[in-house]
């Protein structure tokens, strides 16, 4: 079994599939960068709309829901990983993950709320989402997301 059907089945035990279709970047900017085995995503986010957990974490949202929203977030990147790779087959593994939460003013909590993507992460991944990261608190994301993740990952040159 190739290493993008073991994922594909890990996310299928938690009743999880990869996104179908993923968007175009929402500015002029590339969606993800591979240069000599090293790739970069552009922000992954939860998505857009009332689905998607719009708002600040300890305001408009839980933290439980915006560590949902850390893992749709994490979802997202899995498939742009695809996309960027043709399948999850070459990548080596994750290096690093900075995750930005749109926060309360008194809300503190932010690595707990990206737990929920290092945990999809390490999941489906297994060693391969192992990964540094860190958190940022800030006011407000872009369209009022709730979470942004930039990844940094290695990967298998074709």
């Amino acid at each position: 079994m190739s290493f993008t059907q073991q994922v594909l089945a890990r996310l299928a035990q938690r009743g999880l599939a990869l996104p179908a279709q993923m968007p175009k970047p929402a500015g002029v900017y590339e969606a993800y960068r591979l240069q000599d085995g090293l790739g970069f995503l552009a922000a992954q986010v939860p998505g857009y709309g009332p689905g998607s957990l719009p708002g600040r974490v300890g305001h408009e949202l839980t933290a439980d829901q915006g560590r949902a929203a850390a893992a749709m977030a994490a979802l997202n990147a899995l498939g742009r990983l695809a996309e960027a790779l043709d399948g999850l087959d070459r990548l080596q593994g994750l290096l690093h993950v900075a995750g930005h939460v749109a926060s309360a003013d008194m809300f503190w909590d932010q690595p707990e709320v990206l737990d929920g993507a290092s945990e999809l992460f390490n999941f489906a991944l297994a060693e391969r989402g192992r990964h540094t990261r860190t958190a940022f608190a800030v006011p407000r994301l872009p369209k009022n997301l709730s979470v942004e993740l930039e990844i940094s990952f290695s990967y298998a040159p074709a």
